[in-house]
């Protein structure tokens, strides 16, 4: 009987994480491609090859080198009902939004991510959340099923990989199979980078001390906490090339995407 409950329990995990996952989801992440229509314009992306370099990069710049390890470091804090850690990375993560696309993108996404969830499953998410953004909203309702942060990145890294593929096969355009085999190539660089990363977040997060974080001082005194925690995970969010072309996109004489 047991079996049968662990058994129905993986089941249900499984599927509420390929929700989560999908591109159909409708919560509007089809319609931005994150930087990818802007360098298909600037023609660094034009066939295959030169999209699965862009995507490595990306990969590791932007989603093992930021967005994952702060994804997980989020989960982990909610289940230690370390709520002021979580805010002040689901604030930090508000801020890393380096042009007006990427910060409208994220915002967007949040409301819709907690619309779905109010009107699907019938929970509230609290504006103050809302307002930090698309990825602490995913990162509160990986927390709220006690799914793993292990499971929350990958769940929201292929979601990344998926939609920005799936806008190149669109846009270069790459055919069906080409984007499955950039698809297939990062998904095993991913898995790999996700099991580095939990490794080192259960590591650190042990040594990490909930007094740096505390919710009774402003900001700026914030910082040198956090700063230490990114310096152990060796995390940072700053992407000028990836900035700049969301910025030109911005003014794009024709669009597909919003992003």
């Amino acid at each position: 009987m047991i079996e049968l409950v662990n058994s129905a329990q993986q089941h249900a995990a499984l599927g509420r994480l390929m929700m989560l996952a999908s591109s159909n989801l409708p919560i509007g992440s089809y319609t931005y491609s994150q930087g990818i229509e802007s360098a298909i314009e600037a023609c660094l992306i034009n066939d295959e090859a030169s999209m699965l370099a862009f995507m490595q990069d990306y990969l590791e710049l932007a989603l093992l080198g930021y967005e994952l390890p702060l994804l997980a470091l989020i989960v982990q804090a909610l289940a230690n009902e370390d709520d002021n850690l979580a805010n002040a990375l689901g604030a930090d993560y508000h801020a890393s939004r380096e042009s007006k696309e990427f910060l409208y993108e994220s915002d967007q996404l949040a409301l819709s991510l907690a619309a779905w969830l109010d009107e699907v499953l019938e929970l509230d998410v609290p504006d103050p959340l809302i307002a930090q953004g698309f990825l602490p909203v995913f990162a509160t309702i990986h927390a709220h099923w006690q799914l793993s942060p292990a499971q929350a990145m990958t769940t929201y890294g292929f979601g990344q990989i998926e939609n920005m593929v799936l806008a190149a096969v669109k846009t270069v355009p790459l055919g069906q199979m080409a984007g499955q085999r950039i698809i297939w190539q990062l998904q095993q660089a991913l898995s790999v980078g996700i099991t580095h990363i939990s490794h080192k977040i259960e590591a650190v997060y042990q040594n990490f001390h909930q007094g740096d974080i505390d919710g009774n001082v402003d900001s700026a005194d914030r910082r040198p906490a956090l700063s230490r925690l990114y310096s152990q995970l060796n995390m940072s969010a700053n992407l000028p090339n990836l900035a700049l072309l969301s910025c030109q996109h911005e003014r794009q004489y024709s669009r597909l995407f919003r992003s």
